[in-house]
């Protein structure tokens, strides 16, 4: 289970990767795609490694940003969880989905989630479909 400063970090690289306009440099892309490979069964190293990856100039910004925001988010949400009860999603249909993206207690994507998307061919559309699919089940569950 990640930590979370890890979730931080897995959520600012997968928005920052949705956020990009041009393809992804190939050395980048393939280490991306490494990083997806161990993602499933080491999560921790492959969170280290998407950080090493964070530096790189093509996404460093987009990440920087991302991540500002995510933090700032979670600290609210953590405010917010302490003054009330978290309420269960009543929509069925994406109650299965979200079961296979999500970690239900910290509703950050699961590992097997995190190296589905690294591993894509095309790992920024994946981000893209990833966060599509996570902004309704949180609108569902608000």
């Amino acid at each position: 289970m990640l930590n979370n400063l890890q979730q931080v970090t897995l959520q600012a690289f997968i928005t920052a990767l949705a956020e990009l306009d041009a393809p992804l440099p190939p050395d980048l892309q393939k280490e991306i795609n490494q990083v997806g490979a161990i993602f499933p069964t080491q999560p921790t190293v492959a969170i280290d490694e998407l950080v090493k990856l964070a530096e790189h100039p093509f996404i460093n910004q987009l990440y920087q940003q991302a991540r500002v925001k995510i933090q700032s988010e979670y600290q609210t949400q953590e405010r917010n969880r302490k003054r009330k009860l978290s309420q269960e999603i009543n929509d069925n249909q994406n109650e299965e989905y979200k079961d296979l993206i999500l970690d239900n207690r910290t509703k950050s994507p699961t590992p097997e989630a995190a190296g589905e998307i690294f591993q894509a061919d095309n790992p920024q559309s994946k981000a893209k479909k990833f966060l599509v699919v996570e902004l309704n089940i949180k609108r569902v569950s608000s």
